[in-house]
């Protein structure tokens, strides 16, 4: 199963670089200023460079202290993104169990996986409204995992 591992000596370049993409967004319209677009265009770059991920978008930076801190954005940024395995029910399992002992960067790095692993686009709604899929809004991790192997098996029977 894969693990999680940043290189927790990039965390304060990480912080910097998104910091500063964030407040040229708020600041000026990177679309139509073409100082700030470029600008902005080299904070990805040096973004990309530092993770090793070329798919990182900059402007998905943008705002992030609506719903989060600059220190989890710059984890997330530093996480090699999840990759599609063959993932066992057992594996399923031990991740939704243990999905809420991780900080909030790890939490949606294991959900991400499980929604690439599992075909499940609305996996989140298994771990946080579980009545959505319907369980109970109390239903254990268990019965979510469970449930999740379920409909991973019913949705590929389908397919």
């Amino acid at each position: 199963m894969n693990e999680i591992r940043i290189d927790e000596t990039k965390l304060g370049k990480a912080m910097k670089i998104i910091e500063k993409a964030a407040s040229l967004m708020e600041e000026r319209n990177c679309g139509q200023d073409k100082e700030a677009g470029k600008e902005l265009a080299g904070l990805q770059n040096d973004l990309r460079e530092l993770s090793g991920n070329e798919r990182l978008r900059i402007t998905d930076f943008q705002r992030y202290w609506s719903y989060t801190s600059l220190e989890t954005m710059a984890r997330k940024a530093l996480m090699a993104p999840p990759s599609k395995n063959n993932v066992t029910n057992e594996e399923i399992k031990e991740i939704v169990l243990g999905i809420l002992k991780h900080s909030e960067a790890e939490m949606d790095w294991w959900l991400e996986y499980l929604k690439i692993n599992t075909g499940l686009a609305n996996l989140t709604d298994y771990i946080f409204y579980p009545n959505l899929v319907g369980l109970g809004l109390h239903a254990t991790l268990e019965q979510i995992a469970d449930k999740i192997i379920a409909d991973r098996k019913s949705q590929s029977v389908a397919l």
